[in-house]
Parts: C-alpha cells; structure tokens; sequence
C-alpha cells in the first residue's frame, strides 16, 4: 500500500540469520541481567540511605522567623516560611516582556511533518519471519525539531532546517525571603509555572503573528507564521509564556549566614526543600519521604524489567530454533516468558531482601523469605506435573 502520505514496506528474515541475531543478542541480555542486581541493589542502598537522612534532618531541623537571620541557628539545618520576593525584572526583548518574576519561560512549538512507524512481524514455516512496516506522514505541532532527512520517504514531507525561535527559562539573579537571600540552587527548584499574557506584539518588529486566546487550557498563544490557527502551514510556530510569580514559600535548607545551602547528612544524602505555600517542617519532610518511597518502587520496577528483558533475550536462540515450527516457536516463548518472570521476581525480591539485611535486618529477612519461597514453590510445581505427565505416559 503507497500513496503521499504513506509508505509499506516488507521485508523477510531467514531462519538462519534469526538465529545468528538470537545469538549475538545473549551476550546483551547477559548484561542486562547480571546489571540488573547492580540497579536494584544501589536503589535499596539508596533508598535507606536517603530515608535514613530523612529521619536525621527532621529530628535536627529548626522554625525560623524569615525576619531574623540570627547567628544562633547559623550553620544548622532550619525552617523558614514567609514571601519570597525580587526587585529584578526578567525581560524578552524579542517580544517587549518586561516583568517582575521569579522566572520566565517561553515554550515554542512548530508545525511540521512527523513519522510513525508501525511494524507487524508475522512468523513463516520454516523459521523466516516477514515484517510488514507502514510508515504514516501527518503534519503535528511538536516541540522538537523533527529531521525530515532521517524519513523513509522525505520527498513531499520536508520540515525546516531550526526553529525560528528557541526555548528558554530565566531566573532572577536576587530573590529574598524576609532578611534572607533565596539561593540559585533553591531557585531552580521552584516550578509552579503559571501562564502569563501578553497585551500586545509589534507586529513591526515580529511579522506575521497574532494572539489566540485558548480559554480551555486557559493559556495564551502567539502564532507566528503564513497560515492560520484553523489551517496552519508547515513551519508555522506557537510561543506561550510562563512565569513563576513573588509569593509564599516554605524552605528547609542549611542556613550560612542570611542565605542557605545544602544541608548534608551523616547517611551521605543532602536535604535541600522548597515548597509553594506554607507548610509546617512535618509536612515537608512527609512529603520527603513519600517522594522517596515513589522513587524507590519506579527503580524496583525498572530492575525488573531490566532482569526479566535480559533473561529473555538469554533465552531467544531457543525462541528461534523452535520457530521451524510457529505455533511451536510461539507456544515456548510464552512459556519462556512465564519463567523468565518468575525467575526476575524471585531474585529481584532476593536482592532486595540481601541489601536491606545490611540495613532493616527484619523486613530484609522477611522479604528474602518470600523470595526463596515462591522459588521452591514453583520448582515444587513443576516437579509435580513432571511426574503427573510421566505417570499418564506410562499408564
């Protein structure tokens, strides 16, 4: 199937260069598998660590009046609420903005060609494989440059070379909380990004562009560009802007003299919060402490999947081999995949348990229980319907 803005293409692998890929492809998956105990057993290393410090600051850390930076609690770790304020500007000359934030953020999308690829693999008798691929040309605002060289078919689906205008997030150089000075560091954690609008452009100055109003996303649009919102054209460009405004913040940070720094534990970890609001030193180290914990399941979950991926690849030459057959290739790789799961999940939770021995003796003892658990159950399993195959066979 061809036409413009859509291209097939098929192609057929054979039986014996499947193999030699499934073979060259073990080494990988052998390093996936042995770096899998690396990644979960530096998060639970992690994890505790960073809990650990956690639990060290919030027994250390002390409220603070934003209106007295005293030498008493100089050197400590401290908590401090109140408006954080600038005297600075941060401007865009490009398009007149002059404002009095904490920062500016210009966001820019262009209109132009994207390629989706879609593959459909389909195995052949005898151990060949067809790939059919479709490759799918629609025009998209996207935010990135999208290389139109690097196309199946370039021809009539070609994008810009740049874009017109480029991306940015300023932040002012002072900012202040009462008789304290914010620093950068703490600065560039601050995000609660708000749109901001522009009442004019000189159209002078900036050719070609209008204001939209998006009342459903509550954002403001420049459109700059020959065509229109309703039929735009390739290169075509959408700017929004954004800014962090003066307001009320919470800080738990190291104090050095009116200013603050990072606060560094005896685990190894550092302790470094801001939060938009006021919030009591309590929440914001609950808040801690649940991001940490969300932190530690996403690498959980990531080493195993790291390990089952290797274990499978380890196994694919198998795959292949019995792909002679489809049915029978397609029987032993879900059957493979099955083990593989299991054999990731019993020695994830080991290597788990393993690393938090060092560190919570009795939920890693627990933990390492169930993993050798649910091994010899499985093996016990599969003995059993070993033998009860074997006893149909022979009677």
């Amino acid at each position: 199937m061809e036409n413009q803005n859509s291209y097939q293409e098929v192609t057929t692998e054979g039986w014996g260069s499947r193999l030699m890929g499934s073979i060259k492809s073990v080494l990988f998956g052998i390093l996936l598998f042995f770096g899998s105990f690396v990644v979960i057993w530096w998060n639970e290393g992690r994890a505790v660590r960073t809990a650990k410090g956690l639990d060290e600051g919030a027994s250390q850390v002390v409220s603070i009046d934003a209106n007295s930076a005293t030498s008493a609690s100089d050197g400590k770790l401290v908590h401090v609420t109140g408006k954080v304020v600038t005297e600075d500007l941060l401007k865009d000359d490009e398009f007149g903005i002059e404002v009095n934030a904490l920062k500016l953020r210009r966001q820019v999308v262009m209109y132009q060609w994207v390629e989706e690829e879609e593959s459909k693999k389909e195995k052949q008798v005898g151990g060949s494989e067809k790939t059919t691929t479709t490759y799918n040309y629609e025009k998209k605002w996207v935010s990135n440059l999208v290389n139109s060289g690097d196309f199946k078919v370039s021809e009539g689906h070609m994008n810009p070379k740049a874009f017109p205008y480029g991306e940015y997030t300023h932040q002012v150089s002072n900012a202040s909380l009462g008789n304290f000075a914010v620093s950068q560091s703490l600065l560039s954690k601050i995000n609660n990004f708000n749109a901001f609008s522009i009442d004019k452009i000189d159209t002078g100055k900036v050719k070609k562009a209008t204001i939209l109003e998006d009342a459903v996303n509550k954002k403001q649009n420049i459109y700059i560009g020959e065509g229109t919102n309703a039929d735009p054209q390739i290169g075509d460009v959408k700017l929004t802007f954004q800014i962090v405004e003066p307001g009320d913040y919470s800080i738990v940070a190291k104090q050095v003299g009116n200013t603050f720094e990072k606060f560094n534990t005896s685990t190894g970890t550092s302790i470094e919060m801001v939060s938009a609001g006021i919030f009591s030193q309590e929440n914001m180290f609950q808040a801690a402490q649940k991001s940490n914990t969300i932190t530690t399941w996403i690498f959980r979950l990531v080493g195993f999947l790291v390990m089952f991926f290797g274990l499978t690849l380890i196994f694919k030459p198998l795959v292949v081999l019995a792909d002679v057959l489809p049915f029978l290739g397609n029987l032993l790789s879900m059957g493979l995949s099955f083990f593989s799961g299991i054999v990731a999940l019993s020695l994830s939770l080991a290597t788990m348990a393993i690393a938090w021995i060092f560190y919570r003796p009795v939920l890693g003892i627990s933990l390492l229980i169930v993993g050798i658990g649910m091994i010899i159950f499985f093996y016990i399993r599969s003995s059993k319907k070993k033998k009860l195959v074997a006893a149909t066979v022979s009677s």
